[in-house]
């Protein structure tokens, strides 16, 4: 008898196969889905410090603090009455903020400051918090 068709067993091990390459594959796709929202955190910390020494550089002095620091604060237009370069896109991962005359250790130098992203609620990165001062000390 000539049975042209799939037996049980090939099945199975197709099956087999396929749940392996997914369990491969779907960690290192969520890993990666991750470090991309980490590099809007980068990518506009930056910006701010680079906006901030921009601001200074024009006025002898930083802004203002700017925004609540902490998860879940859309800052974005706060920021942007001072600093309208600031221009971190739609569908935020992070809520960003600026406070005045601190480091990033946490001791006082006068002026300073320090920008921050907090991972908001909801994202692949909540709790997240990345942050970069005057001196450009980053935790990032």
């Amino acid at each position: 008898m000539n049975n042209k068709g799939v037996t049980l067993i090939e099945l199975i091990i197709v099956v087999a196969v396929i749940a392996i390459l997914a369990m491969i594959a779907i960690p290192g796709y969520i890993g990666q889905q991750t470090r991309a929202a980490r590099a809007e955190a980068f990518t506009n910390l930056e910006s701010l410090r680079l906006l901030e020494e921009q601001f200074f550089a024009e006025n002898g002095a930083y802004t203002a603090a700017l925004g609540v620091c902490a998860a879940d604060n859309n800052n974005v237009a706060a920021i942007q009455a001072q600093l309208p370069g600031f221009q971190p896109g739609t569908g935020l991962s992070y809520s960003y903020c600026i406070q005045q005359n601190i480091r990033l250790d946490g001791a006082a130098q006068i002026p300073c400051f320090r920008a921050s992203a907090f991972g908001n609620t909801g994202t692949r990165v909540a709790g997240d918090i990345f942050r970069i001062d005057c001196n450009n000390n980053k935790n990032f």
